[in-house]
């Protein structure tokens, strides 16, 4: 794939970068940041045209980074993979994945969406791109990266958070969720895999540096829109648009709480068996990409319509917010009107906030689009139904029946099955640790760098296991314990 004799000089990069300089530290300067992390910025950005990378060996690989989870983590899996022997870029497309990587090589990216394509290939045959890794499959630019390099033989890593979460984070060839591999495998054909040896290790909650982490992300994407004029969000909301919903949510947590405890004081008075759904993301690629319906709007409709079709009159549905959910659906209204309208008023809750796992107890059902607190649920042996493409939603697992037969049948599932999907996972695609603390980075970085460098097992592999009656094979990539 190298052009021989050909580097990349960013040019643009490094004059943006060395008239951006001045600017920005006293911008940081006026923020109070710390004085190491101004330092950081100021010579970073001086530098950044001065300083080439060396030539590349025939060894060495070249990860490129797109966008990656919010805060330190793509900056630190450069650092690692840097470690390691390798080369390692990030491409900025806007002001937050800018600022995330200093430090590190970083080029920008400011030409047109339309442009993406042939940009990302020429810069991948003039530098030798051997892998790419990004956080998510289905947001554009990374949609379409992925699309023009799989047939350059650009290896694709892509990075979400874990199936199995919390304490885990998922790296998976080519592409996660519905477009896994483990969503379309034919569970007959994997054989019996014994449980992997290392230990979990347990994550303190990591909520407020997710969301700090968010903020910090979108505040440079904001500030720093003048550099990335045609930068075009996968987001359905604009970034100001965005926080004037988060601070709504903030301000009225004391009512939504207030709301939540008298649904839960009713939903405990009534003692009547629990029908839970679990709600995603309204912008969520499961909803868009991966999903019949257009909105959770949409899929809220739906769930209350197929419950009055049961014509029982002893349950009660219960619909969970996400934890991270903006409020840009009024859910509590959406739910109360469509309950009214289908009779059912006093039979439909809405828990906002607070733990998933009291309601899982109370529960005879769950119900998802592909919720990976469906895990939660399947552990518990509760039967599960989930109407989108996941890597859960296969017959000896989840139900398929239509979903007011479901919350009348609620067939129980091989938990044989499941144990072996989730040992399957754990050799091919889990990895103990987080994004958004420095405890969670600190496990899963090592085990996740030797994954990318050297290659994991693939569902293929226990698929042959079992064609030959063999048994599965080791686990290739130690993980951490």
């Amino acid at each position: 794939m190298r052009v021989p004799g050909q580097r990349v000089a960013d040019y643009s990069t490094g004059f943006v970068a060395a008239a951006l300089a001045r600017p920005l530290t006293s911008a940081l300067q006026t923020l109070q940041w710390p004085k190491a992390s101004i330092r950081a910025v100021d010579s970073f950005m001086k530098l950044r045209l001065a300083q080439p990378e060396a030539r590349a060996t025939a060894e060495q690989r070249h990860f490129v980074e797109l966008q990656m989870p919010c805060g330190r983590f793509g900056r630190q899996l450069q650092r690692s993979l840097k470690s390691r022997g390798h080369r390692c870029t990030r491409i900025a497309i806007n002001g937050g994945d800018l600022v995330a990587g200093l430090g590190g090589r970083t080029v920008i990216y400011g030409q047109s969406f339309a442009d993406w394509p042939s940009w990302l290939a020429e810069f991948a045959l003039r530098e030798n791109v051997t892998d790419i890794i990004c956080y998510g499959d289905c947001r554009p630019y990374h949609r379409q990266a992925i699309d023009t390099l799989k047939p350059l033989g650009v290896r694709i890593h892509v990075l979400e958070e874990g199936y199995l979460r919390p304490n885990w984070v998922t790296c998976e060839t080519d592409g996660v969720n519905g477009n896994s591999r483990l969503a379309s495998l034919d569970l007959n054909r994997i054989a019996p895999i014994p449980a992997p040896e290392a230990t979990e290790t347990k994550l303190h909650a990591t909520n407020i540096r997710y969301a700090m982490a968010g903020f910090n992300y979108y505040l440079w994407t904001l500030l720093l829109m003048p550099l990335f004029p045609r930068y075009v969000s996968h987001r359905d909301l604009d970034i100001v648009g965005e926080a004037a919903l988060w601070l709504r949510r903030i301000f009225s947590w004391p009512m939504r709480r207030n709301r939540t405890e008298r649904a839960l004081k009713i939903i405990d008075a009534l003692d009547r068996p629990v029908h839970l759904v679990l709600l995603q993301l309204n912008g969520d690629s499961q909803i868009k990409v991966h999903s019949k319906f257009q909105s959770t709007r949409h899929f809220v409709e739906h769930c209350i319509s197929e419950f009055a079709a049961t014509a029982t009159h002893d349950a009660l549905l219960v619909f969970k917010n996400h934890p991270l959910d903006n409020g840009v659906i009024n859910l509590d209204a959406v739910i109360a009107r469509e309950a009214e309208r289908r009779g059912l008023a006093g039979r439909v809750f809405f828990v906002e906030t607070g733990k998933l796992v009291p309601l899982l107890e109370k529960s005879i059902s769950a119900t998802a689009i592909n919720s990976t607190a469906c895990h939660q649920a399947l552990l518990r042996g509760i039967p599960t139904n989930v109407l989108g493409q996941a890597v859960f939603n296969h017959p000896q697992i989840v139900s398929r029946m239509r979903l007011a037969d479901f919350f009348r049948l609620r067939p129980c599932k091989n938990q044989a099955d499941y144990d072996k999907l989730i040992g399957l996972m754990r050799r091919t695609c889990q990895f103990n640790g987080g994004f958004y603390s420095e405890e969670g980075r600190r496990i899963v970085l090592p085990a996740l760098s030797q994954a990318l460098i050297e290659g994991m097992p693939t569902v293929a592999e226990f698929e042959t296991a079992a064609g030959t009656g063999t048994e599965a094979p080791a686990l290739a990539v130690k993980r951490a314990s």
